[in-house]
């Protein structure tokens, strides 16, 4: 007689690891939705963080991670601004649009190709306020 083999949940479960993969992506494409809707930068990690972060910890690390970009590039736009009399706040300015805009793609294709259990993107060289 022929076998039938019932496939195993984890398998009806991977779609919803995609959703939560494709969603944790979402802080990190706030940076270019931000360039087109004021203040989305802030507000769609913090909407994440308070809605599905509370059931999702890869979701909330990943906003967490945006936020902590966001913070880091408040706080240096703001430093280089003064810097501007001098010229090399230009130079700081435009290193920090380059690096905001590159990094936010770099971070949500990788958190979009995550798997359960991997962990959240980091962003290189920026101070983490938010832990």
């Amino acid at each position: 007689m022929a076998e039938i083999h019932v496939p195993e949940e984890p398998q009806s479960n991977s779609g919803n690891d995609e959703a939560n993969a494709s969603v944790a992506s979402l802080a990190h494409w706030s940076f270019l939705i931000g360039s087109v809707v004021p203040f989305a930068s802030l507000i769609i990690p913090l909407v994440l963080i308070n809605t599905v972060g509370k059931e999702d910890d890869f979701v909330k690390q990943n906003a967490k991670e945006a936020l902590n970009l966001l913070l880091f590039a408040v706080i240096v736009g703001i430093i280089s601004i003064p810097l501007c009399f001098v010229i090399i706040g230009f130079f700081i300015l435009i290193a920090l649009s380059l690096f905001v805009f590159i990094f936010s793609i770099i971070a949500a294709i990788q958190t979009m190709s995550a798997k359960q259990g991997d962990a959240p993107y980091k962003y290189p060289i920026i101070f983490r306020l938010i832990s």
